[in-house]
């Protein structure tokens, strides 16, 4: 199913709750994080989505929020193209051994913890790398 069919069928609870599995969840936010140019944006959608899709199911009480959010916010951390930042000096990134295979970071180890990871991206370690409110970067 294309992801217009997808979410159409997400939004009008076409779904069973049986054949919406984790990955479905992030195949939503994927495509709303991709309509929207906010975080914030999104994960109103989602929210939405998400509670409808309970409700239609009979289980409303089922609707997470807080997971929504989180959700919402680890992928869009995923989606911010200077990720990579975090983990690999500019040199050891653009290098020709880099363009060719596989080198590992020398940064920090690909499993920091992601707060640490967008902080190091950034430069800065007083903010959160998922600010809800911030506009997301392609």
């Amino acid at each position: 199913m294309r992801d217009e069919a997808f979410v159409g069928a997400c939004e009008r609870g076409e779904l069973r709750g049986a054949d919406f599995h984790h990955a479905d969840h992030l195949r939503l936010a994927l495509a709303y994080l991709g309509e929207y140019g906010s975080v914030d944006a999104a994960t109103d959608r989602m929210a939405r989505t998400l509670r409808g899709f309970a409700a239609a199911a009979g289980h409303p009480e089922k609707y997470h929020h807080t997971l929504t959010v989180f959700w919402m916010r680890r992928v869009a951390a995923l989606l911010d193209k200077e990720l990579p930042r975090a983990y690999y000096s500019r040199q050891r990134l653009f290098d020709d051994e880099a363009r060719r295979g596989w080198v590992e970071p020398d940064l920090q180890p690909l499993d920091a913890p992601p707060q640490v990871a967008h902080a190091a991206a950034t430069g800065s370690f007083d903010s959160p790398g998922d600010a809800p409110d911030r506009s997301l970067s392609r």
